[in-house]
C-alpha cells in the first residue's frame, strides 16, 4: 500500500482515470504486488480519434467493480529531452508504432494488444487478461455465445452455452441480460427475441428516466446479437 500510495501520490493523470508514468515510476508502479495495468506508450501530447478511444476507456477504470487494476499511460518526446525514449527502446518500440499497449502483472510484461485502438477492443484486451472491466457496447465474448447459442437447437450444446455465459458473466449487469435472454429462450423459443425487442423498441419511444432508456438501450443492443 505504501509503494501504490507513492506512486500515485507523485504520477499525474493527462486522461480521467489513467496515470500518467515515467522511466522513474514505471517499474514501481507496474510492480505493485496483485495488481495489473494496461500500459499506453505513446507520443507526448497525443490528440485525435485515437486519443479520444484512451480517454473513453480509461474513464471506466473507476468502475467499483474494477479491482486492482489501473490504467497508465507514458508519453514519449520525440524531441528535446526525449523524456521518456528509453521506454520506448526498452521495449522496442518505434514512433510510428505509438500508441502502442501493454498489459503487465506484477511486473511483467503478459500481452500487447494487436487488434483496433477502439475503447470496445481495448476493454475485451484487458477482460481477456483477467480483469473484471466493464463492456463498451456489446460484449464479443457473449456475442459469440449468443450467436452460438442461437443457431444450435441441441438443448446439451445451449445448456453448455448458458453455463459458460453465466460463469462468464458473474455480477456485471450488462453480461446477465444475455444470461438472462438465453434463459427465456430455453423457455419460450427463438420467437422470444424478436417478440421482446419489439416491447423494448415501443418502450424507448416512451417518456423515460435516463437510466431506464440507458438500461433499455442496453438490453435492445443484447437482444441483437441473439441472430
Amino acid at each position: 500500500l505504501s509503494i501504490l500510495t507513492a506512486v500515485v501520490g507523485c504520477a499525474a493523470s493527462t486522461a480521467m482515470g489513467a496515470v500518467k508514468i515515467d522511466s522513474v515510476t514505471f517499474d514501481k508502479f507496474v510492480s505493485i504486488p496483485g495488481y495489473s495495468t494496461l500500459v499506453k506508450f505513446d507520443k507526448s501530447y497525443a490528440y485525435g480519434d485515437k486519443e479520444d478511444e484512451f480517454k473513453k476507456l480509461a474513464k471506466l477504470a473507476n468502475d467499483p467493480k474494477v479491482d486492482k487494476f489501473f490504467i497508465a499511460e507514458v508519453p514519449i518526446q520525440e524531441y528535446a529531452d526525449k523524456d521518456n525514449d528509453d521506454l520506448r527502446e526498452r521495449f522496442s518500440l518505434t514512433i510510428d508504432q505509438l500508441p502502442v499497449y501493454k498489459f503487465f502483472r506484477d511486473g511483467q510484461e503478459v500481452a500487447t494488444h494487436s487488434g483496433e485502438i477502439k475503447a470496445q477492443e481495448l476493454a475485451a484486451f484487458i477482460r481477456k487478461n483477467g480483469v473484471k472491466f466493464p463492456a463498451i457496447g456489446s460484449i464479443p465474448e457473449l456475442d459469440q455465445m449468443a450467436s452460438a447459442f442461437m443457431h444450435t437447437d441441441d438443448v446439451e450444446k445451449r445448456n453448455a452455452l448458458l453455463a459458460e455465459a453465466q460463469e462468464f458473466a458473474g455480477d456485471d449487469t450488462k453480461a446477465g441480460m444475455y444470461v438472462k435472454a438465453m434463459k427465456k429462450v430455453l423457455e419460450k423459443g427463438k420467437t422470444y427475441i424478436e417478440k421482446e425487442s419489439v416491447r423494448v423498441g415501443k418502450l424507448l419511444t416512451g417518456t423515460l428516466t435516463e437510466e431506464k432508456k440507458s438500461e433499455l438501450l442496453d438490453k435492445k443492443m443484447v437482444l441483437s446479437q441473439f441472430v
